[in-house]
């Protein structure tokens, strides 16, 4: 008989993600933890990641519009300069941006210029896998580098929702040795439903209670699913309470990533023992009619980005709170016949909240010196998960990157 190891269950099934999606261990913190710290850890630090999938054209976001290289290689698709909000004497937001500039302004948001990594992958699977556990272009890892940040930071306190992905699935990024992580897509809808006859919440829980003498894999299988099902109930209550202060239900009218955002600032705020909160809006992959589609994107995600913070700060969380925005890859320096943009390499990356050290950092690439047509990376992106750990998570990203890398003063 094949002798499944709970590390290889965890890894390999698909049950364990399904029961993440479903009912995930879902719990909320006590008061005196509220006020002290996220249960597992020693302060009460969150991470928002927002992933901008498909590869976001860089060039048509911050850009670089006094240089003539980028007008000669984007004469349909190049934003002229009543489309721009300048941000330095060379370079400017799309003007669809301008949400993303109030925050500039306002001293809550850090553009890193130029990030990639060596050798870059142009696959969209392989890139989004390297960013996911940050590894080299030439390394294969399984466990994401959020995963591997709980393996080592995690106490014994921590619950397996210290990092809740609001999506269908668990992401690599999360991915682990002790299963840390979550996924759902509404708090208000999941939890276990009962079937017909004797498919009931009675007996399903009598199952999974049951212990195996002989199998310790489905013993531990039964723990996990009957912990996650006698946990839902607590989950919907909180999702209640935030609803009936109008949080967490989608509002009509508003996009996606919008609602998403504000569900997550309602979770901050009701204090649940999350650490870190992973979303994805996708689109981005702009390879035809790019002009229209792309400032719309933009607008999307700057408005929802926008609201965010400003509804941290009414709730009186915005202290508590760093989001960090990225795309597996930028776009080519030349348009294509389609009037749209193909696979590119490096584009800028972003932070967001009250504590970063605001303004531009790192080198603009250059538009002449390319590498076959695209942006040659100025900035390693795993130097700014490193500043996210030293800096902001108070701990050492060595262990959870696998080495050393120099982090950027990102944070005040």
């Amino acid at each position: 008989m094949y002798d499944l190891s709970r590390r290889d269950f965890l890894k390999h099934t698909s049950v364990y993600s399904a029961l993440g999606a479903v009912a995930p261990q879902f719990l909320t913190r006590t008061a005196e933890a509220a006020t002290q710290s996220i249960a597992g850890f020693d302060n009460d630090h969150v991470l928002v990641v927002v992933q901008l999938s498909g590869g976001n054209d860089g060039l048509n976001m911050l850009v670089p519009h006094t240089d003539d290289n980028y007008h000669r290689a984007r004469p349909q698709i190049g934003l002229k300069k009543d489309r721009l909000i300048k941000v330095t004497d060379d370079l400017a937001l799309n003007d669809q941006f301008s949400s993303m500039k109030n925050l500039y302004d306002n001293g809550q948001l850090s553009i890193i210029q130029g990030i990639g990594y060596p050798n870059p992958q142009r696959s969209h699977f392989r890139s989004m896998e390297i960013w996911h556990t940050a590894s080299d272009s030439d390394e294969y890892l399984s466990n994401g580098w959020i995963g591997r940040y709980f393996d080592n930071e995690c106490s014994g306190a921590a619950q397996p929702q210290v990092g809740v992905s609001i999506g269908k699935e668990r992401p690599q990024v999360f991915t682990g040795e002790k299963g840390y992580g979550v996924a759902f897509e509404d708090p208000l809808k999941y939890g276990w439903n009962e079937g017909s006859g004797a498919d009931n919440l009675t007996n399903f829980t009598k199952i999974n209670e049951a212990k195996s003498k002989d199998d310790d894999t489905i013993d531990f299988l039964r723990h996990v699913t009957s912990s996650a099902i006698l946990s839902s109930q607590e989950v919907r209550d909180v999702a209640e309470k935030a609803k009936k202060m109008n949080d967490v239900s989608n509002r009509k009218g508003r996009r996606p990533l919008s609602n998403t955002l504000s569900s997550i600032a309602s979770l901050i705020q009701h204090d649940l023992a999350t650490r870190i909160y992973y979303v994805s809006s996708g689109g981005f992959d702009t390879h035809a009619g790019q002009a229209g589609k792309h400032d719309t994107l933009l607008n999307g995600v700057g408005t929802a980005l926008e609201d965010f913070q400003k509804k941290l700060q009414k709730d009186g969380t915005a202290k508590r709170v760093t989001t960090l925005v990225f795309s597996e890859f930028g776009r080519r320096v030349k348009e294509n016949k389609s009037g749209g943009t193909d696979h590119g390499t490096a584009a800028p990356m972003f932070l967001m909240g009250d504590n970063i050290k605001a303004g531009l950092h790192g080198k603009t690439p250059s538009l002449t010196d390319l590498d076959k047509g695209d942006l040659k990376y100025t900035t390693d992106f795993r130097r700014v998960y490193a500043s996210v750990l030293d800096d902001w998570f108070k701990v050492d990203s060595s262990k959870t990157l696998g080495r050393k890398f120099d982090p950027l003063k990102l944070f005040v």
